[in-house]
């Protein structure tokens, strides 16, 4: 059998079924441009950690010629610092990120790309120091480094990193995990994957309708912020369909409209929706920013995980679904641009009518703008006050079993607006749109695939705001036929 990795046990912990699966390559792997710029990040990050230790002998080959490698330079008493070193402990294998001699003992480094502490972090470590230490009695210290928030382009690069001594936590977990690594050993090497239970994370998971969500439409999952004691006494009872959910079962007031509308196969529109859309003043804008947020600063005076505004796109109806303007912006990739999209979108936006969006992201974003540009205070905190939350606004008042108890657009859309679809668009998704853009900031694209780029950066953003027209007026029109009828 193949060894056991660092992924795969942690995995055999929480969820032995999803394991078992990525155990035997089981797991469909969508690989996407996010995913990708995800790992180029945290390669440079760690690179950058290494280049902290110029002493560092990098371990490098397959499996087997790693593993020899690293008990080389581990006896080796010249060798103080030691870079991916691979050790095997009865199938299981560890690769930590860094190793330091410290006299007569070595300590353990994580480098995180985040730069907050999370117990996931512990647990990462913990593995790799339970594998290492059947080999190296004496492990001095765990310690993990994280990035700086104070850390600006410029600074050099030992004040990028905060180093944290979380040995204590480190080492009494891997006692925990010293008694598990045979259980993990079995659920993995079983010829059977085992019975799935259900938990609150199967929610997320790609194996959902394979396993605990298998064959069943409605799911309790639709029960819009299921809570896990209401989850357990489901589980208990042996339930899973919203359609089986006794009555004698606390929900919440939108948990029960989502269980009437699957039980009486109808849509819930609440009288109120009218009195709602009814406070949108025309001319109405409709608008969508896109952003970036890169874990190494890519522009001067900006932190580590800074989230910057790229683009907006305005579209701007007289009323319901009647356009009379578009206005969109897309940056220049080599600067940050906030400060002259402050300026346009108070030029754009106007003074009267309000501005729809769909979820507080906007708002929180012109919020921040505002920090930036004290001198558009007055205009952008305006801009703020005209905002409404379409979605909000969607959530209370309006349910179609078919959004499955979720109101992001991308659920939401192709159920009230059936011809419309992010299929045809090179970049479809948020994180996409993301990733795109810094790859053009950190110099990674040529000219034409620049120019490219922020074409369809553009038709992505402007497909959301015509999402957002489309939306509105579905649902005006909804309100309006609710009170005749």
């Amino acid at each position: 059998m193949k060894p056991i990795n660092k992924s795969l046990f942690l995995k055999s912990i929480e969820c032995p079924v999803f394991a078992w699966h990525l155990y035997r390559n089981l797991v469909k792997k969508d690989s996407s441009l996010s995913d990708d710029f995800l790992i180029l990040e945290a390669k440079n990050i760690h690179n950058m950690a290494k280049s902290l230790f110029p002493e560092g002998v990098q371990v490098s080959g397959i499996l087997e010629d790693a593993i020899n490698q690293t008990q080389q330079l581990i006896s080796d008493k010249n060798i103080k610092t030691i870079f991916a070193p691979v050790f095997e402990y009865k199938g299981f294998i560890a690769r930590a990120d860094i190793m330091h001699r410290v006299n007569d003992g070595w300590q353990i480094i994580e480098v995180k790309s985040g730069n907050k502490w999370k117990n996931k972090y512990i647990s990462d470590i913990a593995y790799s120091a339970l594998i290492i230490s059947k080999h190296i009695k004496c492990i001095s210290k765990a310690r993990m480094m994280l990035l700086s928030k104070d850390f600006r382009l410029g600074k050099s690069l030992d004040e990028l990193f905060t180093t944290i001594d979380c040995s204590f936590d480190v080492f009494t977990k891997a006692d925990d995990f010293n008694n598990l690594l045979e259980h993990s050993k079995e659920v993995l090497h079983a010829d059977n994957p085992p019975q799935g239970k259900l938990k609150m994370p199967c929610k997320k998971c790609s194996l959902f309708k394979e396993c605990t969500g298998k064959d069943i439409e409605y799911h309790i999952f639709d029960l819009p912020r299921l809570s896990k004691l209401v989850l357990d006494k489901l589980c208990e009872s042996k339930i899973f369909q919203i359609k089986d959910i006794p009555d004698d079962i606390e929900l919440t007031e939108m948990q029960k409209i989502v269980k009437n509308c699957v039980i009486q196969d109808k849509i819930f529109i609440r009288p109120n929706l009218k009195i709602e859309l009814d406070k949108i003043k025309f001319p109405v804008y409709y608008l969508d920013f896109e952003s970036v947020m890169t874990i190494y600063p890519l522009y001067s005076n900006i932190p580590p995980h800074t989230q910057i505004l790229t683009q907006y796109s305005v579209h701007k109806c007289d009323k319901p679904a009647n356009i009379v303007n578009h206005f969109e912006y897309i940056a220049d990739h080599t600067k940050d641009c906030r400060k002259i999209i402050a300026e346009k979108l108070v030029e754009v936006l106007g003074k009267e009518g309000s501005i729809i969006t769909y979820s507080s992201f906007e708002q929180q974003i012109i919020t921040k703008l505002i920090k930036i540009c004290p001198h558009l205070t007055k205009e952008l905190q305006s801009i703020c006050d005209r905002i409404v939350d379409l979605e909000a606004i969607l959530r209370i008042n309006y349910y179609d079993k078919n959004f499955h108890g979720r109101t992001s657009i991308k659920k939401v859309l192709p159920v009230m607006i059936s011809d419309m679809n992010y299929s045809e668009l090179e970049i479809a998704e948020g994180g996409v749109a993301l990733s795109a853009f810094a790859y053009m900031a950190m110099g990674l694209y040529e000219q034409d695939k620049i120019k490219q780029t922020k074409k369809n950066l553009l038709e992505y953003c402007k497909l959301d705001t015509l999402a957002l027209v489309k939306m509105h007026k579905f649902l005006v029109d909804v309100a309006e036929n609710n009170i005749k009828d």
